[in-house]
């Protein structure tokens, strides 16, 4: 009998073929958009990378895209971003374009294990990114998709490491005037990483990078992101609710690092700081015990982004709900929602109260234990009785609200006073904007108190705070 042939992979056709003055020597990466392959000068030896794109992704907008990174990187001209210094066109019609060749890994590879990174190397990742971020601001280019696999580590033998960002493919020339190159069904950006003003379709700008960076920031240094769950719900999350501290996931962290991550992490871009040179200029006050330095590494060639899959046919929808005036579109994303989380039912303040009424449910009724019935002695079946008349819905809780009305004035209160006494006792003193933040979150969070859960928590909180007032300013 002979044995079954194996199914072997037609060989790239690519292999070997030139590009420009490059050869393709072995394909080191492939994402949703393209693949990367390492190249090498014939003559000279020097190696790069080479990203095609998929011929299914070809169109004159896509092709205008990459056209696009290659201007936005060279416009900065920064050693913390990755160099293109070649574009051009496969008969196919499969545009390419020539880059460095990166060694190391991404912060992808430091994430992916949920575990926090130190303190340290935390500052170090953040400052040099900070500082390409700022090369590229001042050059006006906005990247928008900053996150972790666009973060690359590069460490060689013969330099010290270093942080280079890449994939600038969705930047935006800020004082381009061009038509956009984006059509109105496209996401732009990462649910996980996306300002309030991007998911609203809002303009974008240097403050998007800096919201990006906070939802890094506060990755690396818990290892999980200030928000959770399906994209629908992050995105709800961007827009309606506080974040958590850093030091709520990992306690110990010093206040400074709660308050610049909170002010990263502000809903309105004016409420962030004004710079990427700003945040560096913060992060050298954050007290270390040791100086910043680069997480450990393994040398492995760069890899393409893994392909995007967060833009599911729901979250594009969710994009248009949201961007919609309040109505119809609300309702739409109530019931994405729903569809996002299964069986589960999930329930936001921002969406009017028709759609709260249609997310209700009837109780369910108690299911009999199958253990309790015999089948060789059923019971006999007692005739069904008439219905009775359905009682009217009662009204949602209504003795708590005015108790729950009247702690959420006096925790506003509460705060209030507090506010007066930090300014009385701290005058202008730069430690107090730690502190500042911390009362300014815990007001927000205020505002979604609904349960006697959430009201002892806040007033716990508010506890902790005035305990951490008192030490570090003793009262005059």
């Amino acid at each position: 009998m002979r044995p079954p042939s194996r199914v072997s992979t037609p060989p790239d056709p690519l292999l070997g073929t030139q590009l420009g003055e490059f050869v393709i020597q072995e394909r080191i990466g492939a994402g949703g958009m393209g693949v990367v392959y390492r190249a090498v000068h014939p003559l000279i030896g020097k190696q790069v990378a080479i990203k095609v794109m998929r011929i299914e992704m070809v169109s004159q907008q896509q092709v205008q895209r990459l056209l696009v990174e290659a201007r936005a990187v060279n416009a900065v001209r920064h050693p913390g971003i990755i160099d293109i210094f070649g574009f051009g066109t496969l008969p196919d019609e499969r545009p390419y374009v020539i880059m460095e060749l990166l060694q190391g890994r991404s912060l992808s590879d430091f994430v992916r294990s949920k575990r926090p990174m130190d303190l340290e190397s935390v500052v170090w990742v953040m400052d040099q990114m900070l500082s390409a971020l700022g090369a590229a601001h001042r050059a006006g280019v906005v990247h928008r998709d900053l996150k972790p696999p666009n973060v690359f580590i590069v460490e060689t033998p013969s330099t010290p490491a270093a942080v280079k960002l890449v994939d600038f493919g969705i930047a935006k020339l800020m004082e381009s005037r061009d038509k956009p190159l984006t059509a109105d069904d496209m996401v732009i950006g990462t649910p996980e990483f996306m300002a309030p003003e991007q998911i609203r379709g809002d303009t974008v700008g240097p403050a998007t990078d800096l919201y990006a960076a906070g939802v890094l920031m506060f990755q690396l240094l818990t290892g999980v992101r200030p928000f959770q769950g399906e994209s629908v719900q992050v995105m709800f999350a961007h827009l309606e609710q506080s974040p958590p501290l850093p030091s709520s996931r990992l306690p110990g962290l010093p206040h400074d690092v709660d308050a610049l991550v909170l002010q990263l992490l502000a809903k309105s871009p004016a409420s962030r700081p004004p710079s990427a040179e700003a945040v560096r200029e913060q992060l050298k006050r954050i007290p270390l015990r040791a100086q910043p330095r680069a997480p450990s590494l393994t040398k492995t060639e760069v890899p393409l982004p893994a392909a995007d899959n967060s833009h599911t046919p729901s979250t594009q929808e969710a994009l248009k709900a949201i961007r919609q005036p309040p109505g119809i579109g609300w309702a739409l994303l109530g019931t994405l929602v729903l569809l996002s989380v299964g069986a589960g039912v999930v329930r936001f303040r921002s969406v009017p109260p028709i759609v709260e009424e249609k997310l209700q449910t009837p109780p369910v009724q108690p299911v009999l234990d199958a253990g309790s019935m015999d089948p060789k002695e059923p019971e006999p079946k007692p005739p069904e009785p008439t219905p009775p008349e359905p009682k009217p819905p009662e009204p949602s809780a209504p003795l708590p609200a005015p108790k729950f009305s009247q702690q959420k004035k006096d925790l506003r209160q509460r705060i209030q006073r507090l506010r007066t006494e930090l300014l009385r006792r701290s005058a202008s003193k730069p430690e107090a904007a730690a502190l500042k933040a911390r009362l300014l979150n815990l007001e927000r969070s205020i505002k979604y108190a609904s349960t006697a859960k959430d009201y002892a928590a806040a007033r716990a909180a508010l506890d902790d705070w005035e305990d951490d007032l008192d030490q570090q300013f003793l009262p005059r």
